[in-house]
């Protein structure tokens, strides 16, 4: 099981969460001491310290005005590059208002300038085993659609994933001696290819896809799909959202397809019978937003559609997970 934790846990990691719910919830926590609430640090954090916050058992109350439980995200620096002049957050603040209105994205019931508070979710992800359940693949499938017609408050323009491709290069040859550590890691794919050519291959390659510009989650991965016990699916980290080709979440999902997690070495492509049904169900919940001139585009054809899916899927596996498994097999030896 692979366990994500950014950063060292602070030692007042408790008193803090309990503040936060103090300022934020009111309410019953007000007559609480930091003694009487369990708090937890939760992996799978990436980029941001995850927490769950709740009422010791003992001092539950019957009260329901206010949740008794939440998860706190406290932020840590992003990977990508600030396109918000400054303040890297203004848009996660915009997405998350909007995706947890529209009922897309966790519940939101605290923004402060470090973090979030959001509703706790009891869940499972969304894995191998519920690939082959039609109702919850269609379920997925018009999640998609729903995020992909939103009209999101956020830049419409370079703020594309591609080119925070470039920043990470040009990051990387301005930090380390690019060269030098390719042969002392004895990464042979590195070496047989020259990384900016490659970059711009992988560029004009995507542009030629024809996938249309969307708000984009840009990680739909299964661990970012919760199927929750009580609320449905609820879609969750959407800090590097962007508009940016559709493409990114077709791959993204796919993927994933047929494989346990974590077991990106293992080359698995799904089959048109597989794809048809979520293709399907995301052009049925397109039109129902959009009417007929979602399925009047030809580029929202089902064979258009399922076309953009496999090149989407072939790329993303290909140039990140069979890349990154190659390399890490290659350092190590």
């Amino acid at each position: 099981m692979y366990n994500a934790m950014r950063g060292s846990t602070p030692p007042d990691y408790k008193q803090k969460c309990f503040d936060l719910c103090r300022d934020y919830l009111g309410g019953v926590w007000l007559n609480l001491t930091v003694d009487d609430v369990f708090v937890k640090r939760l992996c799978g954090g990436l980029t941001n310290q995850l927490y769950y916050c709740a009422f010791n058992e003992g001092h539950k109350s019957s009260d329901n005005k206010v949740p008794q439980e939440v998860a706190i995200r406290l932020y840590q620096a992003k990977h990508l590059k600030d396109t918000n002049g400054g303040y890297e957050r203004l848009s996660d603040v915009i997405i998350a208002l909007m995706m947890s209105e529209k009922k897309l994205g966790p519940k939101i019931y605290g923004l402060f300038e470090s973090g979030q508070i959001m509703a706790y979710y009891k869940h499972k992800c969304f894995r191998k085993a519920d690939h082959k359940n039609t109702q919850i693949v269609t379920q997925v499938a018009k999640t998609l659609a729903q995020i992909h017609a939103m009209d999101v408050a956020v830049r419409k323009n370079g703020n594309s994933f591609m080119d925070n491709l470039d920043n990470f290069l040009d990051e990387a040859k301005g930090l380390f001696d690019i060269n030098s550590l390719i042969n002392e890691c004895n990464c042979q794919t590195l070496s047989d290819y020259e990384l900016t050519e490659e970059l711009s291959w992988l560029k004009k390659t995507v542009a030629a896809v024809d996938s249309p510009v969307t708000f984009t989650h840009i990680d739909f991965r299964g661990s970012n799909i919760m199927i929750t016990e009580n609320d449905g699916l609820v879609v969750c980290d959407f800090e590097y959202s962007c508009y940016d080709y559709r493409g990114y979440d077709f791959g993204s999902v796919f993927s994933e397809w047929g494989k346990e997690f974590g077991h990106y070495d293992h080359i698995y492509y799904p089959d048109d019978n597989e794809i048809k049904p979520f293709v399907e169900s995301y052009i049925e919940e397109s039109a129902k937003i959009f009417g007929k001139k979602f399925t009047r585009n030809e580029r929202n054809s089902s064979k258009n559609l399922m076309k953009e899916v496999k090149q989407r899927t072939e790329y993303y596996y290909k140039n990140y997970f069979n890349l990154k498994e190659k390399i890490f097999k290659e350092s190590k030896n």
